[in-house]
């Protein structure tokens, strides 16, 4: 059992024992696009024995890029519906901020696009002797 399935969750960020390392735990059989998702935010697999694990890079980052990048990481898991818990040290609040804002923003221009793309409802032509929309006064 690891530290998700303890938690109820599908995946844990956070750090073991004060070190340098991200792990990043999910669930005990999680799916298969779970597992994609976690290979798409950059998670490498590390396996000792019969424990397996991932953790996201961290060789060369700052500690502020590190926050960084663990925030992206559950933003994403949790914009594509997974529970996922940070461990709040790792937790940059203005990424997350800045991420939602992002989302809003893409949010509202894929809208407008619809919109202009959409057909508009045709309007009833007026018939001779009737006001618009054919009814008569």
């Amino acid at each position: 059992m690891n530290l998700a399935d303890e938690n109820g969750t599908d995946v844990e960020i956070y750090r073991r024992y004060g070190g340098d390392a991200i792990y990043v735990e999910s669930r005990t059989g999680a799916p298969d696009r779970l597992v994609e998702t976690l290979d798409d935010i950059g998670t490498t697999r590390h396996t000792d024995g019969p424990y397996t694990w991932r953790q996201l890079p961290v060789d060369g980052f700052t500690e502020e890029e590190v926050r960084q990048s663990a925030t992206g990481a559950l933003f994403i898991l949790a914009t594509a519906g997974y529970r996922a818990n940070i461990d709040p040290a790792l937790f940059d609040r203005a990424t997350y901020a800045a991420l939602l804002d992002h989302a809003a923003d893409r949010r509202e221009h894929y809208r407008r696009l619809d919109a202009a793309r959409s057909p508009r409802p045709a309007q009833p032509e007026a018939s001779p002797g009737t006001a618009a929309g054919g009814k008569r006064r």
